[in-house]
């Protein structure tokens, strides 16, 4: 006897069993309650979350027996045929092996003749974005005026890739990928149902890896349970799938906050050993970095990120010390490693990768040691002055700014400035107090600047800062958001519109994608 996979035998059969679209379902039921059924439909959204589903439950709500209905009764020979694939009224044509202007021609001549058993003949083209343009153009007065006896569900995983001309033909429906919480409730009633026994962390595990798929989640589950039998461990869904235990993540985690490299690079070696690919740790990690952040800006456990009581407590212990910022520059700078990890090398990718977190981390040594060291004064040198403002019209920042600075120079000048006279504002221990100083000022407005920036040098030109960058704070200059809270607090402190540049170790001017658009602006004229 043949087996029946999970995902179709759980398959929705009636709109109540349609899990995580709500908007879809009441739209749909309400339209057949009221006679509003229209001629052609846009089924949009990601893999797996009951597209072709809901398609197959409206072809046989309009086609019932008992009658056009809310919900079909599943128990009429209709409603069977449909549901195994065999009612001549309801046809399905896969657009990816269908997609050209032969078989939307051969489409066009059937939809004139009437049906054959139901009331309504239904097409349903999944993948429509694979349709070619002629095919899209040939569909085009069919979809627009057809006969009355007919209804179009184009079903597509890309929207972006459908002509408007055809969208404009259709109601659009923009399926959502399924929230983690339903997913795992709908996985427990399978398990149930099939008296299965589980550990509570293999839902999880799966639920990660379907990515709001259901039916990637079900298809998981079944993987499971044929390797596991009646019961299902957390070891289990990491040897059958190759996921990385979340363990190993946290332990990277707490090797990169508690300044243990080695340790760090050896948990790497051992699990790479054990037949773990380095994707698969690369995504774990990154998928519990965003937790943390998510953790940490929301001041709790946020209804979004799953993680029982158990993990949650391990995890706010371990970055309870750590800033929301440090947490975002590391998920950024993993973001952007991501190709590095999937090249030639990818073992030493994943080291270097590590070694940059743990090198991002150490700003938080600079910050405590800024906080604890003594400050001296600084010596301010005779130059160019900046006046006060008088406009009332500025900001109540700038003008505080400016009112504070009379008479100072625009330059940060510190003991051992250089002898070109562009003050050097590196090492943490001397930090000018005068009002002059950029530095102080930004230790009052933003302590995240305050610590990255507290250890590079920054002199004043002209209408702008000058910031010089080491290998170790090159992300800086790529980092958007950092560039405009800078040019935003050195603009309020000069009392004037500064600009933000970077230099190198060995001085040249780095350029940023704000110099391409000023460039790209004076080269067009706009």
């Amino acid at each position: 006897m043949s087996y029946t996979v999970i995902a179709r035998r759980w398959r929705p059969r009636q709109f109540e069993d349609v899990v995580g679209q709500p908007h879809v379902v009441t739209t749909l039921k309400n339209s057949i309650k009221r006679g509003r059924v229209a001629h052609a439909y846009l089924f949009a959204g990601p893999r797996g979350v009951g597209k072709t589903s809901v398609s197959r439950i409206l072809a046989k709500a309009v086609n019932c027996v008992e009658g056009v209905r809310e919900e079909p009764c599943n128990k009429c020979h209709t409603c069977t045929a449909i549901d195994s694939g065999g009612f001549v009224d309801v046809i399905e044509i896969d657009a990816a092996s269908n997609r050209g202007i032969d078989e939307i021609r051969e489409l066009r001549e059937t939809v004139r003749y009437l049906p054959m058993e139901g009331r309504y003949k239904v097409y349903i083209i999944d993948e429509a974005h694979m349709l070619t343009e002629p095919a899209f153009n040939a569909l085009l007065k069919t979809l627009e005026e057809p006969p009355g006896h007919n209804i179009f569900i184009l079903a597509t995983t890309e929207s972006q890739k459908i002509p408007y001309t055809i969208m404009s033909r259709c109601q659009r429906f923009d399926f959502r990928r399924i929230a983690e919480p339903q997913i795992i409730e709908q996985l427990k009633r399978i398990c149930l149902d099939e008296q299965i026994e589980y550990d509570e962390k293999v839902l999880s595990y799966v639920v990660r890896e379907a990515d709001g798929s259901l039916r990637d989640a079900e298809s998981l589950l079944d993987q499971v349970i044929a390797y596991s039998g009646k019961h299902v461990f957390e070891k289990d869904i990491v040897d059958v799938i190759g996921v990385v235990q979340r363990d190993v993540a946290y332990g990277i985690m707490k090797c990169v906050i508690g300044k243990d490299p080695r340790a760090g690079l050896d948990l790497i070696a051992r699990t790479l050993d054990e037949g773990h690919d380095v994707y698969q740790i690369y995504k774990g990690l990154v998928s519990f970095l965003r937790d943390c952040l998510m953790i940490k800006v929301w001041n709790g456990k946020p209804p979004f990120v799953f993680m029982d009581d158990e993990e949650y407590e391990r995890v706010t212990a371990l970055i309870g010390e750590v800033e929301y910022y440090e947490i975002q520059n590391m998920v950024y700078h993993m973001l952007e490693s991501e190709d590095l990890v999937r090249s030639l090398f990818p073992r030493i990718s994943l080291e270097i990768l590590f070694i940059n977190l743990y090198n991002l981390s150490q700003l938080r040594d600079v910050e405590s040691m800024i906080e604890a060291a003594p400050v001296k004064e600084a010596r301010v040198e005779p130059g160019p002055r900046v006046p006060e403002r008088h406009d009332s019209t500025a900001p109540a920042d700038t003008q505080g700014a400016g009112a504070a600075r009379q008479g100072v120079r625009e330059e940060v000048v510190r003991e051992g400035a250089h002898e070109d006279g562009l003050s050097s504002v590196a090492g943490a221990a001397c930090v000018g107090t005068e009002p002059g100083d950029l530095l102080t000022y930004l230790r009052e407005k933003s302590k995240m600047l305050f610590a990255i920036l507290s250890s590079l040098e920054l002199r004043a030109e002209g209408d702008g800062v000058v910031v010089s960058l080491d290998k170790r704070s090159a992300f800086i200059k790529n980092d958007a958001a950092i560039v405009t809270e800078l040019k935003g607090h050195a603009s309020a402190f000069f009392g004037r519109d500064m600009a933000i540049r970077f230099v190198d170790e060995s001085g040249t001017r780095v350029e940023t994608i704000d110099d391409y658009v000023k460039e790209a602006e004076l080269l067009f004229k706009v």
